[in-house]
């Protein structure tokens, strides 16, 4: 499909006096490029490395391509050079929102460019230039914005983050196109990992819809999920995921009617008049007559009697009879466009040129393309959009299976919208895919614009076939950041979306949700919050959750109980660990402390690692709102030191209603030990990243013990003041077991002392 629109383009630009690309690339196009690579460290290099590979690819289809890249990337260059751009394409950071950063409701530094600082020019310094700057870019009418290997972006987020929730990643992707959509853009596509040539390439060779674009690259998975942009009214997002529960690295906001060809303006507008005469083509008679002889060799001196055709009658140019010579215009054989009685030769500066180029389609949209006309009032009807390079006179047809008319409408204009109402004599059709095609045909008669797709009438509602978990859960909405949220798994069958009711012990609605649904598993996450946006009473509410498919069909809906009780929080250790055990002046010493809410009887626990009490400090003692504290030493009840090693400080509290626990992790080490993952293999790399308990002096060598392999080390890199940090690579070979890895280094007074860490070997 693909492949033939391209072929009719280039037989297009043919047609209008336009060279298609051959061995050596012909600029087809006059679209302006724009490429950029911000600061990005090390990376840097391997981003020009890309851009480049984009550069020598858009530069065989227009010769405005402009380079913008790292060192000399800053915002006043690539401003000045993305003005009245139809293509950006950016490689460099992505800072965007929601993120783990400071909430900034201007989006001052977020969703847009990582860029060279103005003050020192460097790859390794970046300054970030967020919405309310790409927001002034100006680029084009139709433009498309391509940003590739951002963080946030596509709805990902940074290497060693937390992965996002199917609603958190929207959100990034919705608010990281806003300010180049209000810049000019008409399409914003981040692609996490894929590279961008194929886009360019794609851009300029294909007619196509830009949604289409996206979905013929070759990472597309098919885990596609729409939704309304909230930022952008009218524009709809779209989300391609590695997996159905996750890997956000493919997005796309536009409207879906924007083509390719809008974007590179190859084909433009199609109804205009030409300047010179094109034949074959179109004309008409000028003023106040075009006289027209019965054969090309005809005129008044030669005894044949013209036949005046009044000015304005519609002609086609059929064939130059005669060539144009020094002293006479060229002849042209003319038949009547509108009157087929007309048929002779005309002088071609006795005739005006006119419209002659074949209207072409250049955007579709038909939404889902699924509706149900079951009467319940959702997606009764089903439209299709057809954007035309020109006004037509067209007409819409809707064939079932057997290629029988089942609906039809007709009319004119070049932003066509065609509605069928899925009823046949006031019956709604079987369920089942149908085919619609759509003509169109220019006033001059140039030729047919066609669009052809699908239509699929689905009235049979999705279902629930699983919750998680079904039973009763508890958390915390208090905005201590501990169990702030809780989320539901909904199974469906259908992608859609999912309706989701709360209700209170009485039945009373307290929020309403609507989440986009992919077929399988989704999370529904609720910050405890009312439709009103305060925190809702502690007590058992009624999360209920109720399919919807893309045709508007609701299905049954699924039940589970939630328990919000906020009467305890903001559970806090001082220290990421503290060492009391070795006896000396340095971090004896950690404070707990937590809050109440309101009146509770407390109990207040040490627990080592297999969540054995150790310690008690309080049991069952009534304690008044407010903030509460202890300091911790370290020892049991004996005074003597509890071992080292990780504990947890645990409190329960209940008012009498309600009862809840928390815990809040301690460690007694001389280091916090942290690895990049808990399973490690043999050649692989791993980071080993240590927090110091105290005062370091001097270097923190690592050191590496794997089975049959002799202990070897290295000496860590100093990233805080406190925080040391070496990756390393395992050795292969040696025998089945476990890797240790064991910290060292000497206090401020010079003691030496260690921690270990013990991983399983893979």
């Amino acid at each position: 499909m693909r492949r033939l629109a391209a072929a009719s383009l280039l037989a297009l630009l043919t047609a209008i006096g336009a060279s298609g690309p051959a061995a050596a690339a012909v600029p087809i196009s006059n679209a302006k490029v724009v490429i950029i690579v911000g600061a990005t460290e090390g990376t840097t290099s391997t981003y020009r490395s890309y851009a480049d590979q984009a550069y020598a690819e858009a530069i065989k289809y227009t010769s405005r391509v402009t380079k913008v890249y790292s060192p000399n990337a800053t915002w006043s260059k690539v401003k000045a050079a993305a003005a009245g751009a139809n293509i950006v394409l950016y490689y460099g950071h992505g800072n965007g929102w929601p993120s783990p950063y400071t909430y900034d409701p201007n989006y001052t530094t977020k969703d847009g460019f990582g860029l060279n600082d103005p003050y020192n020019l460097s790859d390794n310094v970046h300054k970030y230039y967020g919405e309310p700057s790409v927001s002034t870019l100006g680029l084009a009418p139709n433009a498309i914005v391509l940003l590739g290997n951002l963080c946030y972006a596509s709805g990902n987020s940074e290497p060693g983050g937390t992965a996002p929730s199917l609603s958190v990643a929207h959100q990034r992707i919705d608010n990281y196109a806003a300010g180049f959509l209000k810049g000019g853009a008409r399409a914003v596509i981040a692609d996490g990992h894929g590279g961008l040539v194929s886009y360019i390439r794609g851009l300029f060779t294909t007619s196509q819809t830009v949604v289409d674009l996206w979905r013929s690259v070759p990472d597309y998975h098919n885990h596609e999920v729409r939704f309304s942009s909230t930022r952008s009214p009218g524009y709809t997002a779209y989300s391609d995921p590695d997996m159905t529960s996750g890997g956000y690295y493919r997005s796309l906001v536009t409207k879906p009617t924007i083509t390719t060809s809008a974007v590179t303006a190859v084909v433009g507008n199609t109804g205009t008049d030409p300047t010179t005469l094109v034949v074959p083509g179109r004309a008409e008679a000028e003023a106040p007559a075009a006289p027209m002889f019965a054969t090309a060799a005809g005129s008044d001196t030669a005894g044949e009697t013209s036949v005046d055709l009044p000015a304005g009658t519609r002609l086609k140019t059929i064939a130059v009879a005669a060539p144009a010579t020094a002293d006479a215009p060229a002849i042209i054989h003319v038949a009547g466009l509108d009157d087929p009685s007309i048929d002779g030769y005309v002088a071609a500066d006795r005739l005006v040129p006119k419209d002659s180029r074949a209207p072409v389609v250049i955007g579709i949209d038909a939404g889902t393309a699924r509706f149900s006309p079951n009467g319940d009032g959702r997606f009764e009807t089903q439209s299709v959009e057809v954007l035309v390079s020109e006004s037509v006179s067209w007409t819409f047809e809707v064939k079932d299976a057997g290629g029988s008319v089942v609906g039809s409408q007709t009319g004119s204009g070049a932003d066509v919208v065609a509605t069928w109402d899925g009823l046949v004599g006031g019956t709604p059709v079987a369920d089942g895919t149908y085919t619609w095609t759509l003509r169109g045909v220019d006033s001059w008669q140039n030729g047919t614009a066609t669009a052809t797709g699908s239509i699929v009438v689905d009235t049979a509602p999705p279902s629930i076939t699983a919750v998680s978990p079904s039973t009763s859960t508890t958390f915390t909405p208090n905005g201590d950041g501990a169990s702030d949220t809780i989320t539901t798994s909904a199974t469906t069958t259908e992608p859609g979306t999912l309706v989701v009711r709360i209700a209170d012990g009485a039945d009373a609605t307290v929020r309403t949700l609507t989440v986009t649904a992919a077929a399988g598993a989704n999370g529904v996450v609720w910050d405890g919050r009312s439709n009103g946006g305060t925190i809702v009473p502690d007590g058992t509410y009624t999360l209920t959750v109720v399919p919807r498919d893309l045709a508007g069909n609701a299905g049954a809906g699924a039940s589970r109980p939630i328990l919000v009780v906020g009467l305890l929080g903001f559970l806090t250790n001082s220290t990421r660990a503290f060492y009391p055990q070795d006896g000396d002046r340095f971090s004896k010493t950690t404070t707990l402390s937590f809050k109440l809410s309101r009146p509770a009887t407390v109990t207040w626990t040490i627990r080592n690692a297999v969540g054995q009490v150790v310690l008690t400090h309080l049991d069952a003692v009534p304690l008044a709102a407010g903030a509460h504290s202890w300091v911790f030493d370290g020892r049991a009840g004996d005074g003597s030191f509890l071992p080292v090693g990780i504990y947890s400080g645990t409190v329960s509290a209940t008012d009498g209603t309600y009862t809840i626990s928390s815990s809040v992790k301690v460690e007694m080490n001389a280091f916090a030990i942290a690895a990049s993952t808990s399973t490690p293999r043999r050649g692989s790399s791993i980071t080993i990243t240590a927090v110091s308990a105290e005062a370091i002096s001097g270097i923190v060598r690592l050191y590496v013990t794997e089975p049959g392999i002799a202990t070897w080390g290295v000496t860590m890199t100093k990233v805080s003041s406190t925080t040391y940090r070496a990756t390393v690579t395992l050795k292969t070979g040696g025998a089945a077991g476990v890797v240790k890895f064991k910290v060292w280094g000497r206090d401020a007074d010079g003691r030496s002392q260690a921690t270990w860490k013990t991983l399983p070997l893979g």
